[in-house]
């Protein structure tokens, strides 16, 4: 029957999908009513009208927040998706935000990450309500609007709200996701040398948040005089041909602006992207500079944190990750934000009091954030329930994965991460081109209308 209804609804689906693409929900200035910006406030609205239109019952929660709900009862099973979206980058080959339909793939910044699953969720709950099916507990399609920041939707969200039973988010891989490393965010502070007679770093400028790999950096070094400048652009030019990196100088009177390049990547996998920021670092950690040892420890920063001494692993989720995502210079001060990732039997502050004991005493280390691991058993009811989902509709086995990405499952109990990737398909999140396959986008929609239905029957 759900078939039936994925092919009478088709149209609807992929036009509503592009729709709420093309509304670029990247987090803006707070204004009050729209704490994330107009357009994730716009994007949440978009999601709440189409429920509305199908006869759901919604809540804009302050707008921080939203929900649609089916079925009856006090208790809930939840799915958690999320509306806003990380900056769009450069390099695109299409409109980042055009919604645009090619050899069947829907190209946007959050196709997959997490607009496109979200709407697929909405859309099985649709079905749900027309195909008659009542769930034995209400169901609620949670949609939160700063998921790629700082998860203060949810936590406005659970102030007002109680939690579910269980539940799960569409924002990872299939067949389900059972353990997802912590997640650091760490912040160091490093004075800028000012007094030092050699040239000296008077702008600098990398990436756009410390959960992406960063594909471009910029600094301005003062070298004092026109000689010592012209000096610097022919040593740094041979250097970035040796090291095969991406960079571009320019002279302006006793300064050089010096550019380099990267690949974007997310943060849980850094070692597919090259980072722009580390590059730079590498540059001028070759040349005579002012915070020559600060350079040259940025310039050895690895995806495995081994030059922090955070280098670890575990069974379940594999290695430690590290990413250096955003540095600036702000007044006299280098600023750095670290995303790392990980083991399950860690914490955030053992993370952070081991970088402490690795650097300098002038480097300030301050753990700013912590998401702590998640593992749920392969025996839970939630694990079990959704593996058998999969495997009933997509006829292949289900084995639970463990993954360094952290999704919205951390923020309720007894929940996972289920899907939207399918194995063997590109992980485009965070990158360029972004997309996803439209095949997959109304496969999901069938995958979850069933698990949304067996987690409120069974749980």
């Amino acid at each position: 029957m759900l078939e039936s209804f994925i092919d009478e609804y088709r149209q609807d689906m992929l036009e509503s999908l592009q729709a709420l693409l093309r509304i670029p929900s990247v987090e803006g200035n707070y204004v009050p009513g729209q704490p994330f910006g107009k357009a994730c406030a716009d994007a949440l609205d978009y999601v709440l009208r189409l429920a509305e239109s199908h006869g759901f019952t919604v809540s804009n929660v302050d707008g921080y927040a939203g929900h649609v709900e089916y079925g009856d009862g006090d208790d809930y099973v939840a799915v958690l998706s999320h509306l806003d979206v990380v900056p769009a980058g450069d390099n695109w080959s299409r409109p980042p935000f055009g919604a645009e339909l090619v050899d069947g793939r829907i190209y946007a910044r959050g196709a997959l990450d997490d607009k496109g699953p979200a709407l697929s969720t909405l859309w099985a709950l649709i079905g749900l309500k027309s195909l008659g099916l009542k769930p034995r507990r209400k169901i609620r399609l949670i949609f939160g609007l700063d998921e790629e920041s700082g998860w203060k939707c949810m936590q406005k969200y659970f102030s007002a709200h109680p939690a579910p039973l269980g539940g799960f988010t569409p924002d990872a891989d299939f067949p389900l996701i059972h353990a997802e490393k912590g997640v650091a965010t760490i912040r160091i502070e490093v004075p800028a040398d000012v007094l030092s007679m050699n040239p000296r770093v008077i702008s600098f400028d990398g990436g756009t948040r410390s959960n992406m790999v960063p594909e471009s950096a910029r600094a301005i070094v003062d070298c004092h005089s026109g000689i010592a400048v012209n000096e610097w652009e022919e040593t740094l030019y041979r250097e970035a041909r040796n090291r095969q990196m991406e960079a571009r100088f320019t002279v302006n009177g006793s300064s050089i602006e010096i550019v380099t390049s990267g690949v974007s990547a997310h943060a849980s996998q850094p070692e597919k992207g090259v980072n722009a920021i580390v590059h730079l670092a590498q540059l001028l950690a070759s040349q005579p500079v002012a915070n020559a040892s600060m350079w040259r420890a940025i310039a050895m920063l690895d995806s495995r944190g081994k030059s922090l001494g955070i280098e670890g692993s575990d069974e379940v989720t594999g290695p430690l990750t590290c990413n250096l995502g955003r540095g600036y210079l702000d007044g006299n001060t280098y600023v750095f934000h670290l995303n790392i990732r990980y083991p399950i039997h860690w914490t955030g502050e053992e993370v952070a009091l081991r970088i402490r004991a690795q650097l300098s005493d002038k480097w300030s280390v301050h753990l700013a954030g912590d998401l702590a691991p998640l593992y749920l058993p392969l025996e839970h009811p939630v694990v079990q329930t959704l593996a058998a989902v999969y495997e009933s509709v997509t006829h292949q086995p289900a084995i639970p994965l463990a993954i360094g990405g952290a999704t919205y499952a951390r923020a309720i109990p007894n929940a996972v991460a289920f899907g939207p990737l399918f194995p063997n398909e590109p992980d485009l999140a965070h990158e360029a081109d972004e997309s996803w396959a439209v095949d997959d986008y109304f496969r999901c929609i069938e995958i979850y209308a069933h698990a949304m239905l067996e987690l409120a029957n069974t749980l």
